[in-house]
């Protein structure tokens, strides 16, 4: 992660047909597991409970084509934490073994994010994973309590969310977390199967007016959310 820091004027990553690529942003402790310095990994208890924040305050756009061997972006963990404060443009294509794009814990730093397309991706089943730590705190609150108060994930500058042939994907997000799209006007889901829902808890997206399908426009004004348009369509 040592290396991360020092990105610090990154403006644009570009990586394209890299057939063996993994991982974009690899931390030390991950690389020290890869090269089988910790036995089958890292020693967590071995490690220090400080969590290190990646900060890329000037990267705003990033464009990953064709990496077949693509698992993940970033891996947020108990050690490193990533923000991307200035993100505001993303295009995934033609990366075939990647399964989720962002963790819920890393939207609040997406406060700038404008464009999101993602398409051709055969095993991506959410754009938004849930974070294994949310689910465990979650359960244990519904344990003392008998109920969950719900977060509401913010994209306050998302404009424009393309999700085009993605055979396995089966929702945008399938957390219990709430979403608002303050300024969503443009949103595409075409050829995607699998999809049930949107999202699994309540979306606000009080801009959108209609949605594209390859069914052809909805209406999205008026009553009718993401979801039950998307249930409108499985009819």
């Amino acid at each position: 992660s040592s290396e991360l820091l020092q990105l610090q004027k990154l403006v644009k990553i570009n990586v394209m047909c890299c057939k063996r690529v993994e991982e974009v942003f690899e931390t030390a402790l991950e690389a020290a597991g890869r090269n089988g310095n910790s036995g089958i990994g890292f020693d967590e208890s071995s490690q220090t409970t400080t969590t290190t924040l990646v900060n890329l305050p000037n990267l705003r756009e990033m464009k990953l084509w064709g990496l077949d061997c693509l698992r993940y972006i970033w891996k947020s963990n108990q050690w490193t934490a990533f923000e991307f404060l200035n993100l505001t443009r993303v295009e995934i294509k033609s990366c075939d073994r990647l399964e989720h794009v962002f963790t819920s814990s890393m939207v609040g730093s997406l406060l700038q994010l404008q464009e999101l397309r993602i398409w051709n991706c055969s095993q991506i089943e959410v754009v938004i994973v849930q974070d294994a730590d949310v689910c465990v705190e979650e359960d244990k609150e519904k344990e003392s309590d008998g109920k969950t108060n719900k977060e509401i994930l913010v994209l306050p500058h998302l404009k424009s969310l393309k999700l085009q042939l993605l055979r396995s994907l089966k929702g945008f997000s399938l957390g219990k977390e709430d979403f608002s799209f303050p300024l969503l006007d443009t949103l595409s889901i075409s050829r995607c199967p699998a999809i049930t829902t949107f999202t699994k808890g309540n979306s606000t997206t009080p801009q959108l007016k209609e949605i594209e399908t390859n069914f052809g426009f909805f209406y999205a004004a008026g009553k009718k959310d993401i979801n039950s348009l998307i249930k409108i369509k499985q009819q």
